[in-house]
């Protein structure tokens, strides 16, 4: 998937700092999966990018049990809703109506955060432009996070440069 940003964080504020910096420069439409172990902090990347869009960060959880939670935002960005989704729970069953919900959504300009994106993967990859992996430290309890953003986007590499610092390839 076109261009790779990699940084790392060493906290859970650093984490959702660079979620926000990203947030910056998202669009309605945009699709962002996120892959990534049990604890890597793809939902505090969630909440740092919906916070900075205009949701309240204290009411961002992830969805894992109802599998998508919808937001209204209300900052200044033009994305007017957001939908999130957590497919950790559908261990491999393809759940053609959730997929279709997404790609609806994104059809009609929400922003597409989707968790555990491996269960649709197949189905989303068409429609996803944006792609993070999340790591988490090997020592327990660690902090570290290291965030691999891929994308498809034109000048989304130059307009992070202060924030994703970090190792960059073509």
């Amino acid at each position: 998937m076109g261009k790779r940003l990699i940084v790392t964080t060493h906290s859970v504020a650093e984490t959702m700092q660079l979620a926000a910096a990203l947030a910056t420069e998202l669009r309605a439409g945009d699709a962002i999966c996120l892959f990534g172990d049990l604890g890597a902090g793809k939902t505090s990347f969630v909440k740092g990018v919906l916070s900075a869009l205009g949701a309240d960060e204290r009411i961002v959880t992830s969805p894992t049990f109802t599998l998508e939670n919808r937001y209204p935002l209300h900052g200044t960005s033009g994305i007017t809703m957001a939908v999130h989704a957590d497919l950790y729970r559908m261990e491999g069953r393809v759940e053609e109506d959730l997929c279709a919900s997404l790609l609806e959504a994104r059809e009609e300009g929400a922003l597409i955060l989707v968790e555990w994106a491996e269960a649709l993967s197949e189905y989303l990859a068409p429609c996803y432009n944006l792609r993070l992996t999340l790591a988490q430290g090997a020592a327990a309890k660690s902090t570290t996070r290291t965030l691999e953003l891929s994308h498809t986007r034109d000048g989304l590499a130059p307009s992070l440069d202060s924030a994703w610092g970090g190792e960059r390839s073509a």
